[in-house]
């Protein structure tokens, strides 16, 4: 008997397909999360910046020092 195509290891699922991901989800669906994942996070992004994240940021926004290497 001749086995046709490599399986995943425990799963049964074919090799060529096992890591294809997920499938897209319903655009109605993908409407709901965005806005239920906005109106969770709402009050989070109401609120000031810690002190330590803004001085963080504002280091990201200066000019990355000289190349030692160079």
């Amino acid at each position: 008997m001749r086995q046709t195509g490599a399986r995943d290891s425990g799963t049964g699922a074919d090799a060529r397909t096992a890591h294809s991901g997920p499938p897209p989800l319903a655009p109605n669906i993908r409407r709901h999360l965005g806005l239920s994942l906005r109106t969770f996070y709402a009050a989070t992004l109401a609120e000031p910046v810690d002190d330590r994240i803004a001085a963080l940021l504002d280091r990201l926004g200066e000019e990355p020092p000289a190349n030692p290497l160079s």
